[in-house]
């Protein structure tokens, strides 16, 4: 399974004449089971909502939650606001993370993905147990011959 970013699937879903538009559709259109995290979905809602209003911002969560091909991740071992807090707070500072991006790192980290397809390769690094790849290098790693 692959994770993908919200920077991902914002110009596929929202900025469809960004330059890497015809690169997402190849992944996110892929036969590929794809995850995406409760955090990128609510981030990628509030993108919605500012380009193109509420309606449609309800509208793309609605859309993601039907599509076969993604699961939405949450978190495994969530019990009350306080260990949120405190797991949150070990992830940005163990981590030296975005709120975010470390949210998002817990995430699937608790899932065991173990890829991360994001033109923000520097917002994850290697802090995470997970590999970081722009589509671009998930692609060409796919094509090897050695991973046929």
């Amino acid at each position: 399974m692959i994770a993908l970013d919200t920077d991902v699937l914002a110009v596929y879903f929202i900025f469809k004449w960004d330059k890497r538009f015809e690169t997402a559709t190849l992944v996110i259109d892929s036969e590929d089971e794809k995850a995406i995290t409760i955090v990128n979905m609510l981030e990628l809602a509030g993108l919605m909502a500012i380009s193109q209003g509420g309606v449609k911002a309800l509208r793309l969560v609605e859309h993601i939650k039907r599509r076969r091909d993604f699961r939405i991740l949450s978190w495994q071992s969530w019990s009350d606001q306080t260990v949120f807090a405190s797991k949150a707070l070990e992830y940005i500072t163990t981590r030296r993370s975005l709120f975010s991006d470390a949210l998002i790192g817990w995430i699937l980290e608790d899932n065991g993905v173990d890829t991360l397809l994001s033109w923000n390769k520097t917002h994850f690094g290697s802090r995470y147990s997970f590999d970081v790849l722009t589509p671009e290098e998930y692609l060409m790693k796919k094509r090897r011959p050695d991973n046929i």
